[in-house]
């Protein structure tokens, strides 16, 4: 059986089309849409007015697309910016309405909850593992503790920190450190040392893209792969030492990310530093993935 899942997201729109068999569950599409609706959202409580029409045109695209490729079911889930806004749960109505989907808000649990599953269903996690997914507007821990499964959300998304705390291009030592200083407070309430790390989103994926100079983004290159701190602290170092415009020469860096990406690369060397760990592993198998293996 072929599926669907959308992820309306606070940076973009994201789709995954992937078949559900004996086997499991195979990926067959992907794909992406930049909408920025959770752009302006800190200072003004609502959705932007150009991101909610580029998410509503995205949405109608990528469910178009999802139809074409023969998915009989098509899921769509709305995570931060949908349910933090004042106008999220509105606006969630108005795209059901025009696209014919049910569009369920995930709280922060539950979101944290299909990400480690997406990450569970494509990779081997060790019983320490602790999967972190860097979104747009916030940041999903989760960690198996005696069994039970140990969720967070936080509010570090590459989004929301290069609103907060950058105004300029690039940023200055005092602004990173502001940054710096916002995501160790989020962090300080955890006892994440000795956990390996599993990282979604597109913050490492971009990361991984970096590293391996991948002039044309390859998910089944960069699925698996080991990120290494060295290499982060090293790709950080560049991204907050040049303007927008020149990072959109680093090979493996999409264009769309090249504002944010400094502030989202900042919370995974965080991370790593908060875990005391020297490298994460990347993973394809994300939210959607989770949401498509909790379909029946």
């Amino acid at each position: 059986m072929r599926l669907a899942a959308l992820d309306i997201g606070t940076n973009s729109v994201r789709l995954l089309v992937a078949d559900k068999t004996e086997q499991g569950l195979l990926p067959q599409h992907r794909a992406l849409r930049t909408t920025r609706l959770g752009s302006g959202l800190i200072n003004s409580g609502l959705l932007s007015p150009a991101g909610k029409e580029a998410t509503l045109s995205a949405v109608l695209e990528l469910r178009g697309l999802a139809l074409s490729l023969g998915a009989a079911v098509i899921l769509a889930a709305g995570t931060s910016a949908l349910r933090e806004a004042d106008d999220g749960r509105t606006f969630s109505g108005e795209l059901a309405l025009a696209a014919g989907l049910q569009v369920q808000l995930l709280s922060p649990g539950e979101e944290a909850f299909f990400s480690y599953e997406g990450a569970a269903g494509t990779l081997p996690l060790s019983a320490e593992a602790l999967v972190f997914d860097l979104g747009g507007g916030s940041c999903e821990l989760a960690w198996r503790e005696d069994g039970i499964l140990q969720a967070h959300s936080l509010k570090i998304g590459a989004v929301y920190l290069t609103e907060a705390c950058f105004r300029r291009d690039p940023p200055s030592g005092r602004e990173v450190l502001l940054a710096r200083r916002k995501i160790r407070r989020h962090l300080a309430g955890f006892n994440l040392a000795g956990k390996s790390l599993i990282g979604l989103g597109g913050t490492v994926t971009c990361l991984a893209s970096i590293v391996a100079e991948l002039a044309c983004y390859d998910p089944d290159k960069v699925h698996g792969t080991v990120l290494a701190r060295t290499d982060v602290s090293r790709v950080l170092a560049r991204l907050l030492t040049v303007p927008v415009k020149e990072r959109l020469k680093i090979i493996g860096l999409q264009a769309t990310r090249a504002d944010i990406l400094p502030a989202g690369a900042l919370a995974v060397e965080e991370i790593l530093l908060s875990c005391g760990e020297e490298k994460l592993t990347v993973s394809e198998g994300d939210m959607l993935f989770g949401l498509l293996l909790h379909q029946h």
